[in-house]
């Protein structure tokens, strides 16, 4: 009973992706138009004498992918707040449904809006030419990196909702954690020492890297990917079991 109502309400949030044009266009046109942006700005520039065949563009494709999933906790912040400013969750609090039920319900839901916005980036960079080796197997490790990345966008998207008093709040401070994520997480920043130390801190990192390793052809079997997984596991599990908590005691009481 509890899974058929939880399969409900993630219905429920899917169905606003088309019953609002607005946020369907927003998810659709940021990792377009992401994509079609880091083109046309570094598709002919070649900077890396290591790798003398790929372009800039190509060597940021797995960072634009997990930037695209990271927005999602800026919109979950969003929408929590004009829920919020609506009554829409005190009306919850008064129905069966269970805190838990729904926050899980609101993961799942966006964790699949977020690996579907990483693919759709992955889709445009293939037909802009750039080539992702891994195969299946390969692209299905991707989209469990992408889901625990959404996982954490989702947690962050909580705590900032129970920060934020409305959405104008929620936006700025949703900017807190998505700058220093698409600097140092997308491999967008220039790499020494210091700004290495400082992407580990970033939990896109860990899967930019390991996509970059993926589409370049590794072994899936190389440990460091592994490692990354175990680490970008315990990072989504702490920040969304925090946000939980934060959120559920906020507006849940």
């Amino acid at each position: 009973m509890k899974t058929n109502k939880i399969y409900a309400l993630i219905q429920v949030e899917l169905k606003k992706l088309y019953r609002d044009p607005m946020i369907l266009a927003v998810l659709l046109l940021m990792p377009v138009g992401l994509t079609l942006v880091f083109y046309f700005a570094l598709g002919n520039l070649y900077q890396d004498p290591t790798r003398p065949g790929m372009s800039h563009f190509e060597y940021l494709v797995p960072g634009t992918m997990g930037y695209a999933v990271i927005y999602m906790g800026m919109m979950v912040a969003l929408a929590l707040c004009e829920y919020r400013e609506a009554g829409l969750l005190k009306r919850l609090a008064s129905t069966p449904t269970s805190p838990y039920q729904y926050l899980g319900s609101l993961i799942i839901a966006n964790m699949f809006i977020g690996v579907f916005q990483a693919l759709i980036v992955l889709l445009l960079s293939v037909i802009l030419g750039y080539e992702a080796m891994g195969g299946l197997p390969g692209l299905a490790l991707v989209c469990i990196f992408l889901g625990l990345l959404a996982v954490t966008a989702v947690g962050l998207g909580l705590i900032t909702a129970t920060i934020a008093k409305n959405a104008g709040a929620a936006s700025g401070l949703s900017m807190i954690f998505i700058v220093p994520m698409m600097i140092f997480g997308t491999f967008l920043a220039v790499y020494d020492e210091m700004t290495y130390n400082i992407a580990r801190y970033t939990p896109n990192f860990y899967a930019t890297d390991t996509l970059s390793r993926i589409f370049n052809g590794a072994s899936l079997s190389e440990p460091v990917i592994w490692k990354n997984l175990l680490i970008l596991s315990i990072i989504s599990l702490v920040i969304v079991v925090a946000g939980i908590q934060l959120f559920k005691r906020t507006e849940f009481r």
